[in-house]
């Protein structure tokens, strides 16, 4: 029902204000809680460590894996493995079909001596010097949505990645 406020020939409604109000500060909150997601990480590159950043290691802690649980299509990401306790001077990194179906590797540092691909996925060999080797490989994802890496380290250890591609 619409009211004249007061003296002034303006129509007044209170319910649809209410609303308006109420689409107000739920927006304000969506808006504050995308804010806070930036900040901490879960919108690219960056933020705080715990969220975005995920260690994983075999069970004998021969290899850690370092990763990027999100990463936007198209945008670097970075992945470190270090290797310990080294028994030989070439170690080899085995990983899963999909990660060379569905990451572009633009750079691996120290590069591989040797590269061997197969059916199941592509092996990686490289020359260490010192018994604690540290591999950084610089990616970009092809495809959004999830994915699922596995590594395997120069004792056949598994490690299981899982991470999720934003548009």
């Amino acid at each position: 029902m619409r009211k004249h406020n007061g003296e002034l020939e303006i129509d007044e409604d209170l319910k649809m204000e209410r609303r308006t109000w109420t689409v107000q500060r739920v927006s304000w909150v969506i808006l504050i809680l995308i804010v806070i997601a930036a900040l901490l990480g879960f919108t690219g590159r960056g933020g705080v460590k715990g969220i975005n950043k995920l260690t994983k290691s075999t069970a004998s802690q021969a290899m850690e894996v370092e990763y990027d649980r999100f990463l936007r299509d198209e945008v670097e990401g970075e992945m470190k493995i270090t290797l310990h306790n080294l028994k030989s001077a070439n170690p080899t990194l085995f990983f899963s079909k999909e990660f060379y179906d569905k990451v572009r590797v633009e750079e691996i540092v120290p590069e591989p001596e040797h590269t061997e691909i197969s059916p199941d996925g592509i092996t990686y060999t490289f020359r260490a010097t010192k018994p604690e080797f540290i591999i950084l490989f610089y990616t970009k994802p092809l495809h959004i949505g999830p994915l699922q890496i596995t590594a395997k380290g120069p004792d056949n250890e598994a490690v299981t990645m899982s991470q999720f591609v934003y548009p």
